[in-house]
């Protein structure tokens, strides 16, 4: 697939001149390696197994260097390192750095020194995918890295703009690149497995890549989190799958879990402060730090469908029934995109001047989008619908019989109304909505919107 997108970030590290020392971090399939060998083509690439001993690593090294530079043989990693470092004008750049401190904590001791002794001259890129160890190397002030980075790039997901460019080159139209944002989220990786495949239509395509016997993606999500947690993965996964299933609060996370508080806290605050997989959120007119209404979500939209769709339902498919499995989800999969066309809405709609979120109270009543602008005055209440069929005038009048429940300058707003329809309105629908200035949006305008 050809490089799409990341153009600040190719700006920043072909901004670099003369000796440096670069961190890329970012979780797994997210496209590091793509960006750092668009960014440096010539570099001189050497990736660390962590299931290698280092002698065996270091040979491959010696194997794969050798073929274009001059490299005494060498058993050491370090040792290699500090040759390329004092002797190549070259970039140097180390794939899954972190993985170098499970082969030989001591290389990366000595990995320091090197750069200390050559900070005049070394040109060097380390590459990381584990975000918990990542973080623990470059900000732990025990860390031998710390301090040595010139700048640290975290890297994020493709941004829907690129996504839309991808699927677009593919052949998919904009209601499909949605569906596919909302499954495959802005990882590159997935989109290139989806065009290696002939194109077919996309149920076929997630049954295919997911649900079958020898699918690539159906073992993805626990691959690459046991490898992210280790082997205390147990609590993470069930706190991931109770999210995934609806369960989106601390007590209701406890009671499916069976995890009590103090456990459950702990887990909870790894989860989205150190491995960045959930988030929590409160009702937009709520303070974040006081509330007590949070809620927590999966963030990734991919690890969002795998939980829901695929590890709930693994035990099913070991048993050879994936037809079984695949039957059963297959209409519940608009549901999922829908949550993702929400938050797609929200952000369209965000401004510095607007707040925007959702809204929710303890009854269990709840908002698509609320904005506040509080220069203005104006509330806007929002409604989103993900549906095959035209939405109608009752949509709009449940959506104004929810906004007085709102308390945010109840007597003074100036309150304003928009519903988004993938499927557009009813004829008398958009008649009323027209005379009482109720904003309305199907899929071509979402298009417009997003440029």
């Amino acid at each position: 697939m050809r490089f799409y997108g990341r153009r600040k970030e190719l700006e920043l590290l072909q901004g670099f001149r003369g000796p440096f020392c670069i961190a890329v971090t970012g979780r797994r399939r997210v496209g590091k390696t793509r960006l750092i060998r668009e960014a440096f083509p010539d570099s001189i690439y050497l990736f660390v197994s962590e299931e290698k001993s280092e002698k065996i690593l270091a040979s491959e090294w010696n194997e794969s260097i050798g073929d274009t530079i001059y490299l005494p043989k060498m058993e050491e990693l370090s040792k290699i390192l500090e040759y390329l470092l004092k002797k190549e004008d070259r970039v140097v750049f180390i794939d899954e750095v972190q993985n170098l401190e499970r082969i030989n904590p001591a290389i990366l001791s000595r990995l320091q020194h090197v750069i200390d002794e050559n900070k005049d001259r070394a040109r060097l890129v380390l590459c990381g995918s584990y975000v918990s160890l990542m973080n623990h190397l470059l900000t732990s002030s025990r860390s031998p890295l710390f301090g040595r980075m010139d700048m640290v790039l975290k890297l994020k997901e493709l941004d829907i703009g690129t996504v839309m460019e991808i699927t677009g080159d593919e052949g998919y139209g904009f209601e499909e690149s949605i569906i596919l944002y909302s499954i495959f989220g802005g990882m590159p990786r997935y989109y290139e497995l989806l065009e290696r495949m002939e194109k077919k239509q996309i149920a076929e395509s997630v049954r295919l890549l997911f649900f079958e016997d020898m699918s690539p993606l159906r073992y993805e999500g626990s691959l690459v989190l046991r490898n992210e947690f280790g082997g205390e993965f147990r609590p993470y996964f069930s706190i991931m799958d109770s999210i995934s299933m609806g369960k989106c609060s601390l007590s209701e996370i406890s009671d499916m879990t069976g995890m009590k508080s103090q456990t459950l806290s702990k887990y909870i605050a790894r989860l989205k402060d150190d491995f960045d997989l959930i988030k929590r959120a409160v009702p937009v007119t709520e303070d974040p730090l006081r509330s007590k209404k949070g809620r927590y979500f999966i963030k990734n939209d991919f690890y969002r469908f795998w939980f829901r769709y695929i590890h709930k339902n693994m035990a099913g498919m070991e048993e050879g029934r994936e037809e079984e499995v695949w039957k059963a989800v297959a209409p519940s999969l608009p549901e999922h995109t829908g949550k993702t066309f929400e938050a797609l809405i929200r952000n369209t709609l965000r401004t510095e001047d607007v707040r925007i979120g959702p809204w929710w109270n303890r009854r269990g009543e709840e908002i698509d989008i609320v904005g506040l602008d509080e220069k203005k005055n104006e509330i806007l209440f929002g409604e989103v619908k993900w549906r095959n069929r035209p939405v109608d005038w009752a949509v709009v009048e449940s959506l104004k019989s929810k906004a007085p429940l709102v308390q945010w300058r109840n007597e003074e707003r100036k309150e304003r109304y928009l519903v988004v329809s993938k499927s557009g309105f009813t004829p008398q629908c958009l008649e009323k909505m027209d005379a009482e200035g109720v904003m309305h949006w199907d899929l071509q305008d979402v298009e417009r919107e997003l440029g």
